[in-house]
């Protein structure tokens, strides 16, 4: 399949025969949003910090200092402080990983898996802005966490950058006591799963592939988890289609859950290009901002990797 330069028309620009039900029903699973306490900022998908400084009065600088940022990169769910609202100190310690680039890789995945920021990646490796990684070349990826004074007395905890209520490293504790299948088992369940509900194996595939490298342990910094790095939220709108409840730490309910989803972006936007680009940025953040850059090379990077697992 050739790589797009654009993905199709997101569902917000499409016939109204496609039924604002359903739209409706896509955007509850595609967004994270949830209000903010005062005083904050909840991330949704699409969001920049540019239009956040605006919203809010305040200057992108004055916004990046006060939550600690150097890089402009933001994930939907992360929760950022406003400029001028509170008096906390925090500290921040900064740990380096050495990181071998898998096939499919781009900057904003190896960043997003390992909770860390586009800039910080593209900085420690002196990489250039818009510069692609190829297999097997050698990274070191830069992951600060911060430690902020409870409220309650001296105790601090370490937080990882856009954790939510600390419910990501909740999650990968979980995780990290747990058994969980190997990365040829997984593949075999994915195939399965999408064989089950009719979503072409090859596209379950490099999703999963492409979001998490087969591994149910890897949990995104805003608690996205898993093999179909799936968010809690989504999982439980999923239940319905499923039939039964879906616990995300669970394998194999994790890839069913990411292979429902997948099903229903495929009937809702009408081809594979324009499913893939609502599974990483969101319906409704398409609808209001369109198709952002990275959205298109990830859907790229997915096309290739389709063809990859459709050969064997």
């Amino acid at each position: 399949m050739p790589a797009p330069t654009r993905p199709a028309r997101p569902a917000g620009r499409r016939s109204a025969a496609r039924g604002a039900t359903a739209v409706a029903a896509l955007l509850g699973l595609a967004l994270a949003a949830t209000a903010s306490a005062p005083g904050t900022i909840r991330v949704r998908q699409g969001d920049t910090l540019s239009e956040l400084a605006a919203e809010h009065g305040v200057t992108v600088a004055a916004l990046k200092a006060a939550n600690g940022r150097s890089g402009d990169t933001i994930y939907a769910g992360e929760t950022l402080q406003v400029p001028g609202t509170r008096e906390a100190t925090s500290t921040s310690t900064t740990r380096e990983a050495a990181y071998v680039v898998q096939p499919g890789d781009t900057v904003t995945a190896i960043a997003r898996r390992h909770g860390t920021s586009i800039a910080a990646v593209v900085e420690r490796n002196g990489l250039a802005p818009d510069a692609r990684v190829r297999a097997g070349q050698r990274l070191v990826v830069p992951r600060t966490t911060r430690s902020v004074p409870a409220s309650s007395g001296p105790t601090t905890t370490t937080v990882a950058p856009g954790t939510v209520g600390g419910s990501a490293a909740q999650h990968r504790a979980q995780l990290a006591a747990m058994s969980v299948p190997g990365k040829a088992e997984v593949r075999r369940m994915i195939a399965q799963t999408a064989g089950r509900y009719g979503v072409p194996a090859p596209l379950a595939l490099a999703v999963a592939f492409q979001e998490s490298g087969f591994q149910q342990r890897v949990v995104s910094p805003v608690d996205a988890i898993g093999v179909m790095q799936v968010l809690p939220r989504t999982g439980r709108g999923l239940e319905r289609d499923a039939g039964r409840p879906l616990d995300l730490l669970d394998t194999q309910d994790n890839v069913t859950a990411g292979v429902l989803l997948l099903r229903q972006l495929l009937r809702s936007e009408g081809s594979v290009d324009a499913a893939l680009a609502g599974y990483y940025q969101g319906v409704g953040s398409i609808a209001r901002k369109g198709v952002l850059p990275q959205t298109v090379q990830y859907v790229r990077n997915i096309n290739a990797l389709m063809v990859r697992f459709a050969n064997g």
